[in-house]
C-alpha cells in the first residue's frame, strides 16, 4: 500500500469525487465564524486524549526514570498496541523553516536575489537548493522516525508480546513551508524504503494546530491521515487507528468548540485532497 501512496499523492489534485464530498460537507456544516481556535500544546493534549482513551502513558508506569528516554509514549492494552508521538516543529516548519530555507540558499552558494526571488517574484527554486533542501528535509524527519523505532522496540520488549501492534503518530504544529503534501509525500517515501517491519507496522500524520482548506473559500479542516507498511497490515490496525482517529478530531474539537460530525473519507486519495491547501 505504502509504494502506491506516491503516485496517489501525485494524482491528489485530480480527484474530483473527493472535492465533491468536501464541498458538500462544506454547505452542511458551514460555520460562519471566521476565528481560528488558539493552538493546543500537542503533546499535553494527546496525554489527556489517551487518558481518556482508555491507554496508559508508559512514563506513569515506570519506576526508573532514568530510562525513561528509551521508552515510547502509550500502551493501549485493550487493543495490544504501541505508539509513540513525534512532534514535526523545525522540519522546515514555522519561523525555524523559514531561516532553514535562508540558509539552505546560502549554502548553496546562491545570492540573496535569487532567495528573494523565489519568496516574492514566483521564480524557480535552484536545483542545488532543492537538493539540498530534500537532504535536510529527509533527514529531519529520519531522525525523529529512528528514535521512534528505538523507543518502540524497547517498550514492545518490556510491554508486550509478538502480536503487539505499533503506531508513530507525526503532529505537524508549524506551517510547513512546503506544504503537508511535501511532509507526507517525503515521510510516506521515507518509511516505505528503509522501516516497513514490525516497528513501524503504521504511521500517523495529523495536524491539530495547523488546519487546511482545501476550497478556497471554505471551511479549515484539521485531520487524521494514516498509512500501513502493507496491505494485511492495513486490515488489521485500520479499526483500532480509525477508532482513535475519531475519537481525537472529536476531543480536539470538543476543546476548540466545534460540534460538527467528522467528515469521513475514505480512501487515501480523498484523505490526500483533503491536505490540498493551508493557511
Amino acid at each position: 500500500m505504502i509504494l502506491s501512496i506516491l503516485s496517489r499523492i501525485r494524482s491528489a489534485s485530480k480527484n474530483r469525487s473527493a472535492k465533491k464530498k468536501i464541498r458538500s460537507y462544506e454547505q452542511k456544516y458551514r460555520s460562519e465564524s471566521k476565528i481560528r481556535s488558539p493552538s493546543v500544546n500537542v503533546e499535553a493534549t494527546f496525554d489527556e486524549f489517551v487518558l481518556k482513551f482508555g491507554g496508559i502513558k508508559i512514563s506513569d508506569i515506570i519506576d526508573e526514570k532514568s530510562r525513561m528516554p528509551r521508552n515510547a509514549d502509550y500502551l493501549f492494552p485493550e487493543y495490544n498496541f504501541v505508539a509513540e508521538l513525534k512532534t514535526l516543529e523545525g522540519v522546515f516548519s514555522g519561523e525555524v523553516g523559514q531561516r532553514q530555507l535562508s540558509q539552505a540558499f546560502i549554502d548553496a552558494g546562491e545570492p540573496l536575489a535569487s532567495l528573494m526571488g523565489f519568496l516574492f517574484s514566483g521564480m524557480d527554486m535552484p536545483e542545488k537548493v532543492g537538493e539540498l533542501i530534500q537532504k535536510r528535509l529527509r533527514r529531519g524527519l529520519e531522525s525523529r522516525v529512528k528514535e521512534a523505532r528505538q523507543q518502540i522496540r524497547h517498550s514492545k520488549k518490556m510491554f508486550g508480546d509478538r502480536e503487539t501492534r505499533t503506531l508513530i503518530l507525526f503532529a505537524m504544529d508549524r506551517q510547513p513551508i512546503f506544504g503537508h503534501h511535501t511532509i507526507l509525500f517525503q515521510l510516506s517515501r521515507l518509511i516505505s524504503s528503509n522501516y516497513c517491519d514490525e516497528y513501524t507496522d503504521g504511521v500517523v500524520y495529523f495536524n491539530p494546530n495547523v488546519p487546511t482548506q482545501p476550497n478556497p473559500d471554505g471551511m479549515e479542516f484539521t485531520g487524521w491521515f494514516p498509512f500501513y507498511r502493507d496491505d494485511e497490515t492495513n486490515a488489521k490496525l485500520s479499526p483500532f487507528v480509525d477508532l482513535l482517529g475519531n475519537r481525537w478530531l472529536t476531543h480536539i474539537g470538543s476543546i476548540n468548540g466545534i460540534t460538527n460530525p467528522i467528515l469521513q473519507l475514505e480512501t487515501f486519495d480523498e484523505l490526500v485532497t483533503a491536505l490540498g491547501g493551508s493557511k
